[in-house]
């Protein structure tokens, strides 16, 4: 069967559509031995393909990673439908008030009891440069 080649509006929408319904997805820096570290991260925030949101700790190696090369890559996998996604992208690391309070949720608070103004949250946004979705023989990139 052939493969089919979806349109960028087309792959956009379907990874949008995706991301919403993906609680958990694997986030990969650049890690300091040379290979790629990846990791489950919850996001908390989403910004249809332009941006994703992730809480983090100040004392987490990821950011060491990304002060040194901020580009990163996210992939989500739906299991009932067998689609997924990747999507690369440069990370910001905020930690000013406003970006703290924007994604805050009462879910993060065991992780940081202080809530948003906890000194060791930090705030990663990840600016989406290009995307990938993939489903059975259908796939389709799309770049911002």
């Amino acid at each position: 069967m052939k493969e089919r080649e979806l349109t960028q509006k087309e792959a956009r929408a379907k990874v949008e559509k995706l991301m919403a319904n993906v609680e958990t997805m694997f986030f990969a820096t650049n890690g300091s031995h040379g290979h790629p570290n990846i990791r489950a991260m919850m996001p908390v925030r989403i910004d249809g393909t332009q941006a994703v949101w992730f809480a983090t700790s100040l004392e987490s190696s990821k950011l060491i990673e990304l002060v040194k090369d901020n580009k990163a890559a996210i992939y989500g996998y739906a299991p009932n439908s067998m689609a997924e996604f990747r999507l690369w992208g440069n990370v910001t690391i905020l930690d000013d008030h406003e970006s703290r309070h924007l994604v805050w949720t009462d879910e993060l608070k065991e992780h940081f009891p202080e809530g948003a103004d906890d000194p060791i949250l930090r705030v990663l946004r990840f600016d989406v440069v290009s995307g990938l979705y993939c489903k059975d023989k259908k796939s389709g990139l799309f770049s911002n």
